[in-house]
């Protein structure tokens, strides 16, 4: 065969093969865009409980950086929790704000169709925020969430672009891995990237109408000469109930090495407004981050022997600006800007320890803010380390008051009534007034039999018992609620803006303040006026008292 017939019979060969191919393939239907109006976007996704999982990525175009965030259950000390692992898998509340997420997402529906080619994604601003595939000065870059249950099979990955104009709340967004775009209504407030979004909010579980006591220890730590520099001490009782809530209880100074126990001025008083804040900061402590604790720290700060030898332990806390020290038996903790005490009316006491200034906590890569909002940065963003942990005080909850016991005395036992004599004769006076006495005196109750006093007795045990076993309880309740605390405590430092620093961390020359000085014609603590006494009545009743004077009297 020559050359001109192998080159026809290659060519005959590549045609049947090209003819195979084309009557072969796969038919591809154009998919009418007004046939998707109305359809789930995600049919298959319809149980918001079955998420187990919740990733949101954003992407920053001023910094050309992503943002990623991660909330996901797993196993923690044989329990099944929500955890953010970019924290060390601190705890988080979100059970509740995922399903919220995850039933929001579950109800999208396509209003319509946007575009269907990859070159429209930028436009619509839904290209993937995929730190492997951006380009350099990328724009256009959606928001991508992506949902798994437990076997880690995705429930929904989902890129959320631009709003479409002049259209609220209608978003345009995309499918990972494919290129049509959609348009859709969804509500993206459950898709916080904030830390603070996704903790307990109230970090201390306080309700302040059962404060009792605050115990404020200004004191510092001088590093350099390993010395505690003590400035003061003062005690405050509050009482909800009362008129007056604020109570000074105990104010100290140091000077000249020695403790000087120190009254409130005449002109002095407890800043009322300085402790109303601290109290509504006690309630709603926010944190801004946190930081795991050294292993070998106990709970309830009760350390094992050999802790304050662990070099590593004692170094992570020095440089958070807590330092240990052995003190006969035990190792005692003393932080760089001493400690506030709160105690609760169930004997709990909250010890807040104030540490160093946590340096690069601020706002973290996964807390980028919203559009339109402000990073949470008071005090140009100074933060400090917080040490948190709790003790148990019995002597604020009182003590129970017993009902002492009757004395039974048996029958015959009882010494009898001593006789008068016939022939001693009372005078008739004294025999009067003893009987007139006795008309003023209320009868004497009847003597109560053995019987009765045994049943009497026997009540009164009843009470008592009672009342032992309701302060055993609050006791036992006490004590557990503390071992609660300090289990949830024990693994972290927490980290809070200088703002709520501030606000709970008073000095005594916060804590007391001069009196001010009512205005003129203001009425006094005493309710008088200040104004002169003629102004306190009208002029008509002037008139008349004058008139009621005695004749010649001006």
């Amino acid at each position: 065969m020559n050359e001109i017939s192998k080159t026809l019979t290659f060519v005959a060969v590549a045609a049947a093969v090209v003819l195979l191919a084309v009557f072969t393939r796969p038919v591809l239907h154009a998919v009418d865009p007004d046939d998707l109006r109305g359809q789930p976007l995600y049919p298959d996704f319809k149980d918001p409980l079955a998420v187990t999982s919740l990733e949101i990525v954003e992407f920053d175009e001023d910094t050309a950086t992503v943002h990623p965030f991660l909330v996901k259950q797993v196993e923690v000390k044989g329990k099944t929790r929500w955890v953010i692992p970019s924290r060390d898998n601190y705890p988080a509340d979100a059970k509740d704000q995922v399903a919220s997420a995850a039933a929001g997402m579950m109800g999208l529906k396509i209003l319509e169709v946007a575009g269907d080619q990859r070159g429209d994604q930028r436009e619509y601003g839904v290209i993937d925020p995929d730190p492997k595939s951006l380009r350099v000065g990328a724009t256009g870059v959606g928001e991508r969430i992506v949902m798994q249950d437990k076997d880690g099979k995705e429930l929904l990955a989902l890129v959320i672009g631009k709003e479409v104009p002049d259209r609220p709340g209608l978003r345009y967004v995309r499918k990972v891995g494919e290129n049509p775009i959609y348009v859709v209504e969804i509500n993206t407030s459950k898709l916080s990237t904030k830390f603070d979004d996704w903790i307990e909010r109230n970090l201390l579980g306080i309700e302040t109408w059962d404060m009792r006591r605050l115990w404020f220890r200004d004191y510092s730590v001088d590093e350099l000469n390993t010395a505690l520099i003590q400035r003061g001490d003062v005690r405050i009782a509050y009482d909800d109930d009362g008129q007056q809530h604020w109570k000074l209880i105990e104010d100290r100074k140091y000077e000249a090495g020695k403790w000087i126990p120190t009254k409130l001025a005449d002109d002095e008083e407890l800043n009322v407004a300085k402790l109303d804040e601290m109290r509504i900061a006690l309630d709603d402590l926010k944190i801004v981050d946190v930081s795991p604790k050294p292993a070998g720290l106990s709970a309830d700060l009760k350390a094992a022997a050999d802790f304050a030898n662990q070099r590593e332990a004692v170094e992570s806390l020095a440089r958070r600006g807590f330092f240990v020290a052995r003190l006969e038996n035990r190792v005692e903790l003393f932080s760089n800007e001493g400690e506030v005490r709160v105690t609760m009316k169930d004997g709990v006491e909250y010890v807040l320890r104030f540490g160093e200034i946590a340096v690069g906590s601020t706002v973290k890569k996964d807390e980028k803010p919203k559009e339109g909002e402000e990073a949470k940065q008071p005090d140009n963003g100074v933060n400090r380390y917080l040490f948190v942990m709790a003790e148990f005080n019995p002597d604020i909850i009182p003590k129970p008051q017993f009902e002492p016991l009757p004395e039974i005395k048996k029958e015959g036992g009882v010494e009898p009534a001593k006789e008068s004599k016939g022939d001693e004769k009372q005078p008739e006076d004294n025999k009067a007034e003893t009987e007139k006495a006795d008309e003023n005196q209320p009868p004497k109750p009847a003597e109560k039999t053995e019987a009765e006093l045994k049943a009497e007795r026997e009540r009164i045990e009843r009470d008592n018992k009672r009342k032992q076993d309701e302060y055993d309880r609050l006791l036992s309740e006490g004590k557990k609620r503390m071992a609660d605390l300090n289990a949830r405590f024990a693994d972290w430092y927490y980290i809070i803006s200088n703002a709520v620093f501030q606000k709970i961390h008073l000095t005594r020359d916060e804590l007391i303040k001069k009196k001010e000085k009512p205005a003129e014609g203001e009425r006094g603590k005493d309710g008088h006026s200040d104004a002169p006494s003629d102004a306190a009545f009208p002029a008509e009743v002037l008139d008349k008292l004058k008139a009621q004077r005695p004749a010649g009297e001006k």
